[in-house]
């Protein structure tokens, strides 16, 4: 019995050796060394199980982070054109008319001589048959007639006053009646015999 408690504790005092030498003793596991030229930097185990890139400096300051820059105020900015909304193009240059040639010039030129001329002769012919004596208007109203056919009497009015007269009588001093017709007379002007007579409806205003 004595003898087998002997054995299990020593048992046990190998596996207790066994653990602290796993726990507690130096680290088995191989560092990673460069491969080929240009290759990835090896890789060795620091202290506490860490592991440590060659060629690389350790972090000596460390940016502090500005909250309040963060929040600064936004730029300005300028929409440009909306690509869906249609926007007309502008419209073409004016095309420059060409210019006139000197022939142009010529015919532009006698043109407007010719125009200058026509307008001359018109105002002349107006002055002249301005100038040429007219007889006066004939104002009455022609109001009818009564009496024989020899001897018929043309009944005139000027608004105020009743005038009676035969064919061939002066009204005024200024018109003759020169024919009594059944609903018309006919009046010509003293002093002006090549004027053709004027005729007057019954009842139709003078003009």
């Amino acid at each position: 019995m004595e003898g087998r408690i002997k054995i299990l504790l020593g048992v046990l005092g190998v596996l207790l050796l066994l653990t602290l030498w796993h726990y507690l003793g130096p680290d088995d596991s191989p560092e990673v060394t460069a491969g080929a030229e240009g290759g990835p930097p090896s890789v060795g185990v620091l202290p506490g199980g860490r592991r440590a890139t060659d060629g690389k400096k350790p972090v000596e300051f460390v940016e502090e982070l500005r909250v309040a820059d963060l929040n600064g105020t936004p730029r300005n900015y300028t929409p440009g054109r909306n690509p869906w909304r249609f926007v007309e193009p502008p419209p073409p240059p004016p095309v420059k008319p060409p210019q006139p040639s000197k022939a142009d010039l010529e015919r532009m030129r006698q043109e407007q001589e010719r125009l200058a001329r026509e307008r001359a002769a018109l105002l002349a012919q107006r002055q002249a048959e301005a100038a040429i004596p007219k007889p006066p208007p004939f104002t009455m109203s022609y109001l009818g007639s009564f009496g024989p056919p020899e001897r018929r009497i043309a009944v005139f009015s000027d608004g105020k006053t009743i005038y009676n007269a035969q064919e061939g009588e002066v009204l005024g001093g200024q018109f003759i009646v020169a024919h009594i017709g059944f609903e018309s007379v006919d009046i010509q002007f003293v002093n002006f015999p090549g004027v053709p007579a004027q005729r007057l409806a019954v009842g139709a205003p003078s003009r």
